[in-house]
């Protein structure tokens, strides 16, 4: 039997182990449903926004500025599109940007040219849909002008809209979004990396406590144990995120899909891309401090020096969502045990460069591998030792296979 495949064997039987454990399987699922429930909010609290008599909250008018004069057609129009208008007249387009920086309008119309808009205001907040819908409808009462003229409606198949400026630098929707993002990264690696290091130091100690790993290190090298046992928690991770995630973010797209934060796809990947690369590295960690105990009180002990790593790369994590670019960010971003907690909000709210990034990935990835060979050398001198907690440096002199 090949390496590989000892090692694909020792990982279906960890994944095996985790479901059988109704606790385990259990609480996921009650957590996916309460996350399910948590998208729903937006759409449910929508339902009940009526009045004492059951009748929509008329809107308020659309206030338009506007740069030459609409026909009357153009203004049944955009009335019959967007609501009730109040329409200013504007000198010239700096008039109408004006309003719309003061917040005195909610969109501007170049007559005959293009239509403006300010960008998002909120989080949830749909800042150019109005400005897309008055586009439309103004291009196409143009048409339909030429197709009563002419006879013809094939031009209403070529029809363009005009066309459509945010006015503003600042998008406050996705700044919004990704400052939200980067908290809930920081706490969701912190939380789920702790959570799985437990899981694998306490899986040590209960194989270690049964006598079952002396049964497997006569048929299984050591090393590909550790690694089977790493690939298999980390298979059992993937599949646990995504029976959390995956239904919840399902529902909020298809029940909130005007609700949805902008960029919200690559803010995900930049979380899961870090999550990974940080699971790799503390687990491994807390696998070969794991093989150093045989009780489960020593458990926690045991894990100080990788709780103790982490918890520093979550406090520095917190604090560059306020500094993302400060110095002391773009320094713990090099360092591999603190930089899967930093990368990530400085990708959300800052600007590091490529090389920045480049450089994070690679040295996390290199120090993988030297962890990755140290705890397997330490998780081989220790595994089999049974009783009184074992020292790195007697475990580190014991390895012999």
């Amino acid at each position: 039997m090949s390496a590989w495949q000892t090692v694909r064997l020792i990982a279906g039987r960890e994944v095996r182990q985790r479901l059988r454990s109704r606790m385990f399987v259990g609480t996921t699922l009650a957590l996916s449903a309460l996350l399910v429930l948590g998208a729903l909010g937006p759409a449910l609290l929508g339902a009940f926004e009526r009045t004492p008599d059951d009748e929509p909250v008329a809107a308020d008018p659309v206030r338009v500025a506007v740069v030459g004069s609409l026909a009357p057609a153009e203004t049944a129009a955009l009335e019959a599109t967007l609501g009730p208008l109040t329409t200013v007249p504007a000198a010239n387009e700096a008039a109408v940007v004006s309003a719309l920086e003061e917040e005195t309008a909610d969109l501007g119309i170049i007559v005959g040219d293009r239509v403006l808009t300010p960008p998002a205001t909120g989080m949830f907040a749909v800042g150019t849909g109005r400005a897309f819908q008055a586009a439309e409808t103004l291009a196409l009462t143009e048409v339909l002008d030429a197709v009563g003229a002419s006879g013809s409606a094939a031009a209403v198949l070529g029809v363009e809209p005009l066309p459509v400026e945010v006015i503003g630098e600042d998008d406050q929707a996705l700044q919004a979004a990704r400052l939200i993002a980067a908290n809930l990264a920081v706490v969701f690696i912190f939380a789920m990396l702790m959570f799985y290091a437990s899981m694998i130091v306490n899986g040590i100690i209960e194989e270690k406590g049964s006598r079952v790993v002396e049964l497997l290190v006569e048929a299984v090298p050591i090393r590909q144990l550790l690694a089977g046992k790493v690939v298999g928690l980390g298979t059992i991770a993937l599949g646990q995120m995504f029976v959390l995630f995956v239904p919840a973010t399902t529902v909020l797209v298809l029940a909130n899909r005007d609700l949805i934060p902008p960029g919200i796809g690559g803010m995900l990947a930049i979380i899961g891309l870090w999550f990974a690369l940080g699971y790799a590295l503390y687990t491994l960690i807390s696998a070969g401090l794991g093989a150093l105990v045989s009780r489960p009180e020593e458990a926690q002990a045991v894990l100080t020096p990788a709780s103790l790593l982490a918890l520093v790369g979550y406090v520095v994590g917190f604090a560059a969502i306020q500094a993302p670019d400060a110095s002391f960010a773009v320094v713990a971003g090099w360092v591999p045990f603190s930089a899967p907690f930093v990368l990530p909000v400085r990708q959300l709210v800052g600007e590091p460069t490529s090389l920045e990034v480049a450089g994070a990935l690679v040295l996390v990835l290199l120090a993988i591998a030297v962890v990755a060979l140290l705890a397997a050398r330490i998780y081989e001198g220790g595994i089999l030792r049974v009783g009184a907690r074992v020292g790195i440096r007697d475990a580190w002199r014991g390895s012999s296979r």
